[in-house]
């Protein structure tokens, strides 16, 4: 259904990654200084995604609290990259 994902500020259950990490490609993206989801969950998302060896790519944005998706879609190559995914 989906061709790409980009999570911000979020985590996962890391029981799912190796069974979907060749299936979406995804931008990981996270404040450092988030005091409502804390950054080690991506981290630790996105270290098991490239231990399964998945397309992810990783922006942690120093000093930015759990508003990271003001950064995230200030990325100018953020749509174009969205969208150079096709199903």
């Amino acid at each position: 259904m989906f061709a790409a994902a980009i999570p911000i500020c979020g985590g996962a259950d890391l029981t799912y990654v190796k069974k979907y990490a060749k299936k979406l490609p995804l931008w990981v993206n996270h404040g450092d200084a988030d005091a409502v989801v804390p950054v080690k969950h991506s981290r630790e998302l996105v270290a098991a995604l490239q231990e399964a060896k998945a397309n992810v790519t990783y922006t942690e944005y120093p000093g930015v609290n759990h508003n990271s998706w003001d950064n995230t879609f200030a990325q100018p190559t953020l749509l174009s990259w969205l969208f150079s995914f096709k199903r």
